[in-house]
């Protein structure tokens, strides 16, 4: 009985917790060996919550825990790695190919929102793992403070500061580095892609206050949405990019 409970639960909650896996790992492969992972160990316990919001919230807590001790091991980023990624598929003559190709298919016409979401997860990696966890279970996620606490294994305390914390240091960061509000810079990508790739949509942006509540709003109604094609291929070379330098630590 407890296998079906578990394997039901998984089933109905693995989709949420994949997607909250790869906003903080950004590793869609790296965020489903994980989500397998808490599978495994759910499946190894003799008693386990009853109820289905209990539930949830023990695969979330477990695969939390994973992800930090994951991210404790490869606990550098560094802001700039969006635009060296852009940089490199610019010059490369196969990934644009490969892009063209790509251009006006119904895998691409949710490309700037899709960006702007992966993009909300590159940026999140800056903070401090718990601070991004506690923001994403808020508010993304639909967690209360208490059980962002209890999945945390923090106080009400800790839990609401993490948040507050995450929001105000995001908020900063896109004031004066998102294109998308400073209305100058490079990092125009959500806008580049959509006309690049023939979407048709614009900016994701357009007719919200352009802060972080429309950022994560934008982020929730792509909560469940895997990696579409153009990203998948668009993360390996944010791989290269990383695996040719080391990076700084982050603080």
């Amino acid at each position: 009985m407890v296998r079906d409970q578990v394997e039901h639960a998984f089933r109905t909650n693995q989709r949420a917790l994949v997607g909250y896996l790869t906003r903080m790992v950004v590793r869609e492969d790296v965020a489903e060996d994980l989500a397998q992972q808490a599978l495994v160990r759910a499946l190894e316990q003799k008693a386990l919550p009853d109820s289905p919001s209990e539930l949830r919230a023990w695969l979330f807590r477990v695969g939390t825990n994973l992800a930090l001790d994951h991210l404790k091991k490869h606990a550098t980023w560094r802001e700039t790695v969006l635009d060296e990624a852009r940089d490199r598929a610019i010059a490369s003559a196969s990934f644009v190919a490969e892009t063209r190709l790509l251009a006006g298919s119904p895998e691409t016409r949710t490309i700037a929102r899709d960006h702007l979401s992966v993009c909300f997860s590159c940026t999140s990696r800056n903070l401090q793992p718990q601070e991004a966890a506690a923001l994403l279970l808020k508010e993304v996620y639909d967690f209360t403070n208490e059980e962002v606490a209890e999945v945390l294994g923090a106080t009400f305390g800790q839990a609401k500061a993490w948040i507050q914390s995450a929001r105000a240091k995001l908020e900063g960061r896109y004031a004066t580095t998102c294109a998308l509000v400073t209305q100058k810079g490079v990092c125009h990508q959500c806008v580049e892609l959509d006309s690049f790739l023939a979407a048709d949509r614009g900016d994701p942006l357009a007719g919200t206050d352009r802060d972080l509540d429309a950022r994560l709003r934008v982020v929730r109604e792509r909560r469940e949405t895997p990696l579409g094609p153009w990203h998948r291929a668009m993360m390996r070379l944010v791989d290269e990019v990383l695996d040719a330098r080391p990076s700084e630590p982050t603080h």
